[in-house]
């Protein structure tokens, strides 16, 4: 059912400015009917007197800017210092009685200029806003806002708590707005828990005399529909017109070229968008703008329609020719082209690599897999061992029949298909021929032709939940948007960068303090590895080489608390023994080769003594320097047969 609609805050107001006008009216009746001078303003102050006029303080109601109406009245006293009138030294005029006719009708004046400057919808949704706002009485909508306050917020906001929704909320304006004196919409968004799919824009209604927002649905008619919509390949600020043509009555959607992205992180983030009657627009996220232009030039449709159009009884002729190329028709295939030619070919100059297993198959059924007790072949089928790799082949460059690998052919050349040349009869691209738009008008106010807003609709369908509204203004000036973004926003953006930046720098210590005993491990891991390499050079055939090995050791010493020496330390190792024993091996054989009786062929015999080195060391190398692991050959297997397989 939808929430019943109670005398409003706005209504309260709008009847307290209704009562100044009527005291207004009766006291300038009577000061006139008096003769009452009503105490002069400075000059600074007073509208008139800024004119030259009513400069005599002395001068009376007769001769003065008291005959104004009572609207230009109102316009003067808000465009008056406030401050200076409440300064002068009315108290004294309590004497007599049009002395205190004076002070009250001032007094009035004031309030009449604070309802003026305050003529705006707001909503802030604190206490009693379900009382201002009605759900949509049809069944599509079945989701319920709830009032929140997040971290960081010191009010609550209208908040979707629950996904996979359709939300009907609306608010009927007191007074209707008009956008023809220039627009200004402004809410905060916060998207707690960010936004994937769905909506989070307003509609602003048209104003209608029988609106009721219980009556909400999709098609509810709309002046201006604006905010956030994300779903897909959709990513956009709406900004979306409802214009009426002033010629057919037709109303049309408009919507706004290249707009913004939508902010999708969790911080609360203001929307506005200011339109001005000089046809110009400003659409702002956070009070930056983002995109601003002509409200004739950036939408889509054209605000006006085209002076002219294309005949829509006019067709191409028969014989207009509009293709550009055509296929040379003195062109012939050359005789030695071959269409049949294969793109890709076997290479003949592959040949088998020796050692391969032509009778082994690469996979075999595992040897130690047994069928499981519980297997019946009736309802599982027949039991068949699991595939693992075969062991044979670990050791051979690959298993199975063994075949060529492809290459491309370089006698290919595919179908052969004619060189195109320009068509001699082009005619060019055909169009058809314009005439006057009988639907064209000029409209250099579209504002006034979008409708009066008149109430205010949260129609969303959302996959997501935790969006929260809060802070909706309707004005017709942008100044009221600016002080509300600096009283309400900018406080939620302060305390939510703080946050933001507290969290950072504990994310950041708490990095700093794990990587910390990172570097602890590294540093135990890297002496023990510098010790290591010492207690290889103890071993009694590296021991003479200690002392080329000390560039190594000092090395490893300066750099032992790094990432580096933990990953080069081994390979460097490595290739210092292999040097080495490249080194005695190659001293040993120089030593037992006669001079000048070595030749290219000659086979000269080992030195004992360094064969046995050699064995010592192989042996010391071995139980330190861990060999290859044999999912490391494993992993070989299959590279050598994907060699074969290519």
């Amino acid at each position: 059912m939808p929430i019943a609609k109670p005398l409003r805050l706005n209504s309260i107001v709008l009847k307290f400015c209704s009562d100044i006008g009527s005291f207004l009216a009766v006291q300038l009746v009577g000061v006139a009917k008096q003769g009452t001078v009503l105490p002069s303003l400075p000059k600074r102050c007073c509208p008139a007197n800024q004119r030259g006029q009513n400069s005599n303080p002395a001068k009376g109601i007769e001769g003065g800017d008291l005959h104004k109406t009572r609207q230009t009245r109102l316009r003067a006293a808000t465009n008056c210092n406030r401050a200076v009138l409440l300064r002068h030294p009315i108290a004294s005029m309590g004497r007599d009685r049009a002395s205190r006719q004076s002070a009250l009708l001032v007094v009035a004046l004031l309030g009449a200029a604070a309802c003026v400057a305050s003529a705006e919808f707001f909503e802030d949704f604190r206490s009693g806003w379900e009382s201002r706002w009605a759900y949509s009485a049809d069944e599509k909508y079945t989701g319920r806002f709830v009032a929140d306050t997040p971290e960081e917020w010191t009010e609550p906001g209208l908040k979707v708590p629950e996904k996979a929704k359709h939300y009907g909320l609306t608010t009927k304006l007191d007074t209707p707005v008009d956008p023809a004196k220039g627009l200004v919409l402004q809410y905060e968004l916060k998207l707690t828990d960010g936004l994937t799919c769905g909506g989070a824009y307003l509609k602003f209604l048209t104003e209608t005399a029988d609106f009721d927002p219980a009556e909400l649905t999709d098609g509810t008619p709309y002046t201006i529909m604006f905010g956030p919509d994300k779903c897909g390949g959709t990513n956009k600020v709406h900004l979306i017109l409802k214009h009426k043509s002033p010629k057919t009555g037709e109303i049309e959607e408009k919507h706004l070229k290249s707009p913004p992205m939508v902010e999708t992180d969790k911080k609360t983030h203001l929307y506005t968008v200011i339109l001005k009657p000089d046809n110009t627009y400003t659409l702002l996220i956070d009070g930056e703008e983002k995109k601003s232009g002509s409200i004739l030039e950036d939408f889509d449709p054209a605000v006006n329609p085209p002076e002219e159009i294309d005949d829509p009884e006019d067709s191409k002729p028969e014989d207009w020719v509009d293709t550009p190329k055509i296929a040379d028709p003195e062109a012939t295939k050359p005789e030695d082209w071959d269409e049949d030619a294969p793109r890709m070919i076997e290479d003949d100059e592959a040949e088998k690599p020796e050692g391969w297993l032509d009778d082994e198959p690469a996979e075999i059924d595992d040897p130690e897999a047994s069928q499981p007790e519980d297997w019946d072949e009736e309802e599982d089928g027949e039991w068949e061992a699991p595939k693992i790799a075969n062991p044979k082949c670990k050791s051979a460059p690959g298993c199975g029949e063994w075949k060529r690998p492809m290459k491309s052919n370089p006698n290919y050349k595919g179908k052969w298909t004619a060189p195109l040349i320009d068509n001699p009869e082009y005619k060019g691209v055909w169009k058809p021929r314009k005439i006057a738009n009988p639907d064209y008008f000029l409209d250099e106010a579209p504002l006034s032709n979008i409708g009066k807003i008149g109430g205010v609709a949260v129609e969303i369908w959302t996959m997501d939940e935790g969006y929260l509204f809060d802070n909706i203004l309707v004005a017709n000036d942008a100044s009221a948007a600016q002080a509300k973004r600096e009283a309400l926003w900018v406080p939620k953006k302060e305390a939510e960068d703080a946050a933001a930046a507290k969290a950072e720098e504990e994310a950041k210590s708490k990095a700093e303090a794990e990587a910390g005993g990172d570097e602890d491990e590294e540093e135990t891991m890297a002496a023990k590895l510098v010790a290591r390499v010492h207690s290889f050079f103890d071993l009694p055939a590296l021991a003479p080489y200690r002392g080329a090995a000390q560039p190594l050791f000092d090395l490893l010493e300066h750099h032992e608390a790094t990432v580096f020496l933990v990953l080069a330390a081994p390979g460097l190792l490595i290739l210092f023994l292999v040097f080495t024993l490249l080194g005695m091996l190659g001293g040993s054989k120089k030593k037992d080769t006669p001079l000048g009786k070595a030749k290219k062929k000659d086979v000269t015999g080992p030195d004992d003594a360094a064969v046995k080195a050699k064995a010592e060391v192989v042996q010391e190398v071995k139980k330190e320097v861990p060999v290859e692991d044999e999912d490391e050959d494993e992993a070989k297997g299959p590279k050598r047969r994907s060699r074969r397989e290519t």
